[in-house]
């Protein structure tokens, strides 16, 4: 069962909480969904533990949003303006932007825009509704719209 899934769940799992992390997420969201007493009922069995990973990411996604904004503060309070900093910023303003999403947001931008699935199949892939799939993507694009406009030094 796990050979079935393996693939695309460490995919979603490094996009969720980086390689490094990656593969204990999946471990643990494995074993907790099989764990799960109502994993005898699940039908999709991707879906279920694509979900368990996303819940499982939530947690550690807070803590790397946290995180972030605190290393951009700080490195804003430090800024001598070395010709390195303008690209030093921008990484951390994208990286503080994609940790600004919420584990649904992210997986729906994920396998929407780099596994390329259609939003149905997300929906399917998700254990969501279309119509919820839908709004985590348009709150995701709008909230990285809003969180990228410091890279063309717009503050909003």
């Amino acid at each position: 069962m796990y050979e079935l899934h393996a693939d695309r769940l460490t995919k979603l799992a490094v996009l969720l909480v980086g390689a490094a992390d990656a593969n204990d997420l999946v471990a643990d969201g494995v074993h907790r969904a099989i764990a799960s007493p109502t994993w005898k009922r699940v039908e999709h069995h991707g879906a279920y533990l694509a979900r368990t990973l996303i819940n499982l990411a939530e947690d550690r996604r807070r803590s790397a949003e946290r995180r972030a904004g605190r290393e951009l503060r700080a490195f804003r309070l430090h800024n001598r303006r070395s010709p390195a900093e303008p690209d030093i910023e921008r990484g951390l303003v994208v990286r503080a932007a994609l940790n600004s999403l919420s584990a649904n947001q992210l997986a729906v931008v994920y396998l929407h825009y780099w596994e390329d699935l259609a939003l149905d199949q997300v929906a399917v892939e998700l254990g969501l509704g279309v119509g919820t799939i839908r709004t985590h993507l348009d709150r995701a694009k709008k909230r990285l719209r809003g969180s990228l406009h410091e890279l063309n030094g717009e503050h909003s």
